[in-house]
């Protein structure tokens, strides 16, 4: 029996048409779409709001346009909602959510609801009939960018899930927190995986790098700034990403030696991943909340070696180090550059740090748990 599939995406296709599948969950979407034990997949997007409608010309519906993928787009009649920001979801979702595990549910297929969202709780009964799986795309708790109130309503939802899901994935141990309410006997770490796109679109290196040092991603206040000026004294820097925190991004563009080129989509990253030797994982450890990068296994994929600030699960690798632990850190940068564009980085991964090994190995584990009841 295959499994009908209802998904509530933290970034939904309107993030997907501006970046592309650039994150954890639209990268989920995306891979589950090309799996055989996948009938079809229902996509919630957030409402929208008729404010959003007017003033940000939300006016036409987004669509992930993927054979398999039904996206399911509404208007919310709050008029002021979005202005709650992150918090409106408690309050937006519930309807959405309950309306979909109602009308989407098939009589011939295993319903499966996968649920991201990080502030939203719906009606428990309406899950009758389904397998309720949560993933932990960040540990939103500790998120830098949430406020309290934010982080109260996170934890409401965190509690929900404890109690009602059939089965719970997380991007990492440190996300996860191994102590916290939520973990439960059938949590699941699946880290950050080698995601292949639907339409991939890597060259092969044409030319020299132009940069020695690069970084792909959003720019917030967890970038190690202090670290990025002192080997920009000496190295040239490209850091590609849209600005989240203006004050980071005005500091960074007064730099000596560093290149910001805004906000890109992921159908760039091969381009992108070109233009420098090494790349950078920058992060503050006490900012950090997730545990396991995307941009990791990008850099990888595309032959890249990379300087990080923290150890993540791909540890004792010549292709990877770790900046605050470096004995001799100038040695290092040195051995990266070495090896930079070379395959045998591509060539050390695994097929279980493929995204669609470890989905397709979720979806065994949960035919066999409907197979059970």
């Amino acid at each position: 029996m295959k499994i009908n599939l209802l998904i509530a995406p933290y970034r939904d296709a309107y993030f997907h048409e501006e970046f592309g599948p650039a994150v954890r969950d639209l990268q989920f979407i995306e891979t589950l779409a090309k799996l055989n034990d996948i009938q079809s997949i229902t996509v919630l997007n957030r409402p929208v709001s008729i404010l959003e409608r007017l003033l940000l010309k939300k006016t036409r519906p987004k669509k992930i346009n993927i054979t398999k993928i039904n996206t399911y787009d509404t208007t919310s009649k709050d008029l002021l909602g979005a202005i709650k920001g992150r918090s409106w979801a408690e309050d937006v979702y519930a309807e959405v959510i309950n309306k979909h595990l109602v009308e989407s549910k098939s009589q011939q297929c295993i319903n499966v609801f996968l649920d991201f969202l990080p502030i939203g709780t719906f009606n428990p009964e309406q899950l009758n009939g389904w397998l309720y799986w949560y993933d932990f795309i960040d540990n939103f708790k500790k998120h830098n960018r949430f406020t309290s109130k934010e982080k109260q309503l996170v934890q409401k939802k965190y509690h929900f899930i404890a109690k009602l899901a059939n089965f719970i994935s997380g991007v990492s141990d440190v996300c996860l927190e191994v102590n916290g309410p939520y973990k439960t006997s059938n949590t699941q770490v699946i880290s950050n995986k080698i995601f292949n796109n639907v339409i991939e679109n890597i060259d092969k290196k044409q030319k020299k790098p132009d940069y020695d040092f690069g970084f792909i991603g959003f720019i917030t206040d967890k970038f190690d700034l202090k670290f990025i000026k002192e080997i920009a004294k000496t190295y040239t820097v490209a850091i590609y990403g849209q600005i989240m925190d203006k004050k980071i991004g005005n500091e960074l563009s007064s730099i000596k030696n560093i290149t910001t080129f805004g906000k890109f989509a992921y159908k760039d990253v091969p381009q992108i991943c070109q233009t420098f030797k090494v790349g950078l994982l920058p992060y503050l450890a006490e900012k950090s909340h997730d545990g396991s990068p995307l941009k990791l296994y990008e850099y990888m994929k595309y032959n890249i070696p990379c300087l990080t600030s923290i150890d993540y699960e791909i540890i004792d690798s010549r292709f990877i180090r770790n900046y605050n632990t470096s004995q001799k850190l100038q040695e290092d940068i040195k051995d990266m550059y070495a090896v930079s564009g070379n395959k045998l980085i591509s060539d050390t991964i695994q097929n279980d740090w493929k995204l669609d090994v470890s989905l397709q190995n979720v979806l065994d584990q949960l035919i066999q748990s409907n197979n059970r009841e």
